[in-house]
């Protein structure tokens, strides 16, 4: 499990640094060019990059969501989703190429095996495996009455048992995770993070241990005891999750995001098929600072200048809709907290998901990134536009650093 986070971690990481490698060409192509149109050396292409909009479109502007080295040890909703974005002045946080294509079966069927996933199903099972004898053996046997005849208590003694096997599996995670956390450099970049990572994985084990102390304590045998604890273990890690999971489904469909997508694309087909004044009038009215620009003072028309300010209504659209469905995802994440006293395997695995930075939080602050990157594209293409601001190469370097 922790190999596949690692080689995730390992493989994200090296394609952002791809990415920012082939971003540093690009501007080099572009400066080269401006220096060539600036000396006259060559004639201006269609595109022309010293109009504002096609030299932002031309201006690297990507969105990254750097992985944690904790992702080693939960991978999350980073197999699901994205972590780069090519942001233009036409994009939106839900986009289709935010969320990641399953390449194949077997990539489906090894990726979710992380370590966040065999430690909260399987570690209880290896404690059962461990536990469902001790007390149980002896009392098979009848001779669980001998053993106390020493001078030991029966609490004392399944005490001392229970321990044991507690420092064996505490000892045996905890090392293969330091393996892995020195090997991903987690311990120094990312220690605080890692301790509560360790703390969370203690208590989780606990809370385990306790309730199969009480069953060791009161159980009838071996038979009795392992009875009861794969049945605590359906309950807690199938039945309650499951029925959680039901009653989410039912009161949150999940296909409510396409009905606001549906409704964001009418409304745009609304505003592409409005005249160029129509259009001029709704511009000034959501930006009302375009009537001091150059061609807001201007009485003539300027169809070029309009048609490229057009995304700027359209990313007004997308960010309500956004809005609604981050609000309708808060309102599933607090319906669903609202059982985690009854449901704690589900709270467990979103804390590591947490502290791996690969929970749905991670991914909504990383949309908002997005979200400022567009506003920030769109408003430079809004005023330098309306401004009729020609674009040399110490302006491109400036919009270049912008988006740094």
């Amino acid at each position: 499990g922790c190999q596949n986070g690692y080689e995730l971690y390992i493989t994200q990481i090296e394609q952002i640094r791809s990415i920012e490698y082939e971003n540093k060409q690009s501007i080099s192509n572009m400066v080269l060019q401006y220096d060539l149109i600036e000396n006259g050396t060559q004639e201006k292409p269609r595109r022309d990059p010293t109009v504002p909009y096609w030299s932002l479109w031309n201006t690297p502007s990507y969105a990254f969501k750097s992985p944690s080295p904790m992702m080693v040890f939960s991978i999350g909703q980073s197999e699901q989703y994205g972590y780069y974005k090519k942001v233009t002045n036409w994009s939106s946080t839900f986009d289709s190429d935010l969320a990641e294509e399953i390449a194949n079966p077997e990539r489906l069927a090894l990726g979710t095996l992380d370590f966040n996933f065999v430690f909260i199903y399987l570690c209880p099972i290896l404690m059962i495996v461990l536990l469902f004898n001790v007390g149980g053996l002896e009392k098979d046997l009848k001779i669980d009455h001998l053993v106390y005849l020493q001078s030991i208590s029966k609490r004392q003694w399944l005490i001392n048992r229970f321990l044991f096997y507690l420092v064996i599996i505490i000892s045996l995670v905890f090392i293969l995770l330091l393996f892995y956390a020195v090997f991903s450099g987690s311990i120094k970049k990312e220690p605080g993070n890692l301790i509560n990572l360790f703390f969370n994985i203690f208590l989780y084990i606990l809370l385990w241990l306790v309730p199969f102390y009480i069953i060791n304590y009161y159980g009838k045998g071996s038979a009795d005891h392992a009875i009861k604890m794969i049945s605590m273990w359906l309950l807690f890690c199938i039945v309650i999750p499951g029925f959680v999971h039901q009653l989410t489904s039912i009161k949150y469909p999940t296909n409510y995001m396409t009905d606001y997508l549906d409704v964001s694309r009418e409304k745009s087909n609304e505003i592409f098929k409005l005249s160029i004044d129509s259009l001029e009038m709704k511009l000034l009215e959501e930006f009302p600072r375009l009537s001091k620009t150059t061609y807001g003072a201007d009485t003539t028309n300027n169809t070029s200048i309009i048609n490229r300010s057009v995304s700027a209504l359209i990313n007004l659209l997308n960010k309500d809709v956004a809005l609604k469905i981050e609000k309708t995802n808060e309102n599933k994440n607090s319906f669903i907290k609202k059982f985690n006293l009854i449901n704690p395997i589900t709270s467990i695995q979103n804390r590591l998901n947490f502290f791996a930075k690969t929970d749905y939080y991670a991914y909504k602050a990383y949309r908002k990134k997005i979200q400022s990157i567009i506003d920030k594209k769109i408003d430079l293409i809004l005023y330098d536009t309306w401004n009729k601001i020609t674009v040399d190469k110490q302006r491109y370097i400036v919009y270049v650093e912008k988006f740094n």
